[in-house]
């Protein structure tokens, strides 16, 4: 008799000690899962980038080819440069002290499936002719693209 209270007693203990850990483990699955689905519905395309030789600014339009509303656009991280010179750009608000980029949703009022972005990159040193330059946006959830073009 005192053997079986002794292991109902244990198995108590057990159950106690563990349940939290499973419950946390349950939690960091739904996580993942969500942090999952989110990567996978979302989708960014550079459908076109452009400048103009001796000007400091660079346009480019990103479309939201994805299932899901791409939200904290102004987080994304902005590489510019010659293809083998680039840098990371900050965000600005429009009309940001170069170098810098800011957005302008097209045609919404959110970046929602189907929306396209312009992107406006106001650099410090001039564009120049017949150089290739590189652009890639990294979005908050790890989505990205890439774009080189040459002026």
């Amino acid at each position: 008799m005192l053997l079986t209270v002794a292991a109902v007693t244990a198995v108590g203990m057990v159950i106690a000690a563990l349940m939290p850990a499973i419950g946390r483990s349950g939690q960091a699955l739904v996580m993942s899962a969500d942090v999952a689905n989110d990567r996978l519905s979302s989708r960014i395309e550079i459908v076109q980038a452009t400048g103009v030789p001796d000007d400091t600014q660079v346009l480019a339009w990103a479309k939201n080819t994805g299932s899901t509303t791409v939200s904290a656009v102004n987080k994304a991280d902005v590489f510019f440069g010659p293809q083998d010179n680039f840098a990371r750009i900050p965000y600005g608000e429009p009309g940001c002290t170069a170098p810098c980029w800011s957005y302008v949703v097209e045609n919404d009022t959110i970046w929602n499936p189907t929306s396209t972005i312009k992107v406006i990159t106001d650099l410090v040193d001039p564009l120049e002719a017949g150089e290739t330059y590189y652009l890639k946006i990294v979005m908050p959830n790890g989505i990205e693209d890439t774009k080189f073009f040459t002026l």
